[in-house]
């Protein structure tokens, strides 16, 4: 990794001269605190085998069992593949394949995507497509949600668990260490350093910072750029300084996001039959049921992911909306603070989701009782999958545009 790098902050367009850290330390952005790069100990040995290790693991997950639920004399043996496949019989397809790819299909992916970029790494020369693939990794880390779909488990166990006998299977088991590990794969991944050590091999030379031009640093490869550049001159990337109507595009995500989000309120969350007679539940109601039954942690993590957490983003994203225009009180590093708490929270909406779609898969026990997803978590699903993309569409760089550049505050 090269010494001295010159880059500008992609969050706050401070010009930064970049040394390597010692290992085990980070290197952050002085003005806004963003970590630019983290120096681990072996890191591309560690990322290599933690996801070999995390990939194997995911493949025993959907070998074996993943749990057997027993009720009213009735035993049923529960696959990973069982909650996509029961949705798709009860015409929720769309739901049922967003779930699939949110918790096996890209958390999969990122895992070969990334022992085919460091394998490539440790060769003279980078395997075909090693640059493409390494962008497609960092858009896939951001909606990889395999963490949130344990969480999720745990949480339908504690809601049945006074109704019928749950007995764990190998693949229960299988499906933790592979989360264990990929969790451990991304903590020792540094952005960074990776795209530095593929700059090496492809022999690419940075670019120097000018004191009377104007220059841009790709968010992906941390390059520097001319500033009529409107794409990175090595990765290709759009760079941020060219993201047009930023604000326009967040808005409108939002304004969508809060039209969805009120059917899936009004709408019910999920079905349950039980000898024929339906009951409905909406997120509220299903919220008001677990506190009266005396559920009181479960209701609380619903209500803060399900109410707390979308309404919060929502009304973040949009008073940094309305404050790259107009000044208030907070501090700009107080509000890209804020902007980096709603990014970071908004993939936890989706546990009561993914709780739904558990109890779909392990409550069918015929006329007698059984759980069916409703329409208000489409419109859910919906309003988590429009908030992220409104985080991701707004220009951070809007926070800290008329700060004069020696202000840090």
């Amino acid at each position: 990794m090269s010494i001295g790098k010159h880059i500008i902050c992609v969050e706050c367009d401070f010009p930064v001269t970049l040394i390597t850290p010692p290992e085990g330390n980070k290197a952050s952005c002085p003005r806004c605190k963003l970590t630019l790069t983290a120096n681990h100990r072996n890191a591309r040995s560690r990322v290599i085998a933690f996801s070999l290790t995390a990939l194997i693991f995911l493949f025993l997950s959907l070998s074996f069992p993943f749990l057997t639920f027993s009720a009213h004399g009735n035993d049923r043996i529960v696959t990973l593949f069982q909650s996509v496949s029961v949705m798709m019989q009860g015409d929720f397809t769309i739901l049922a394949v967003l779930i699939f790819i949110f918790t096996i299909a890209l958390p999969g992916l990122f895992l070969l995507i990334t022992l085919y970029v460091y394998i490539s790494l440790g060769r003279s020369s980078p395997w075909t497509g090693s640059q493409q693939l390494l962008i497609i990794m960092d858009h896939i880390r951001h909606w990889n949600m395999a963490e949130i779909y344990l969480i999720s488990i745990l949480v339908s166990f504690i809601k049945i668990i006074t109704i019928a006998d749950i007995e764990l299977g190998l693949s229960f088991l299988t499906y933790v260490l592979f989360i264990l590990s990929m969790t451990m794969s991304l903590v020792n991944f540094d952005k960074h350093q990776t795209w530095q050590w593929l700059k090496e091999k492809k022999g690419a030379i940075d670019q120097q910072l000018s004191e009377h031009h104007q220059q841009h640093t790709c968010h992906q490869c941390s390059h520097l750029s001319k500033a009529n550049d409107t794409h990175c001159t090595f990765c290709g990337t759009q760079l941020h300084g060219h993201f047009t109507n930023s604000i326009q595009k967040t808005m409108a995500l939002l304004l969508t996001s809060i039209i969805l989000y009120i059917p899936a309120n009004l709408l019910p969350i999920m079905h349950t039959y039980v000898l024929g007679d339906d009951t409905a539940s909406t997120i509220v109601g299903g919220i008001i049921l677990l506190w009266s039954h005396g559920s009181y942690p479960i209701a609380i993590i619903i209500f803060i992911a399900s109410v707390v957490v979308p309404i919060g983003k929502i009304i973040a994203l949009l008073w940094l909306c309305y404050n790259v225009h107009y000044k208030s009180q907070l501090s700009p590093l107080s509000k890209t603070f804020l902007y980096r708490a709603t990014e970071l929270a908004g993939r936890w909406s989706m546990v009561d989701v993914f709780v739904v779609a558990i109890l779909v898969a392990l409550i069918q026990l015929g006329n007698i009782t059984a759980i069916h997803p409703g329409f208000g978590a489409i419109a859910f699903t919906g309003t988590v999958i429009l908030t992220m993309l409104a985080a991701m569409s707004f220009n951070p760089k809007l926070i800290w545009k008329h700060v004069p550049q020696g202000q840090f505050e």
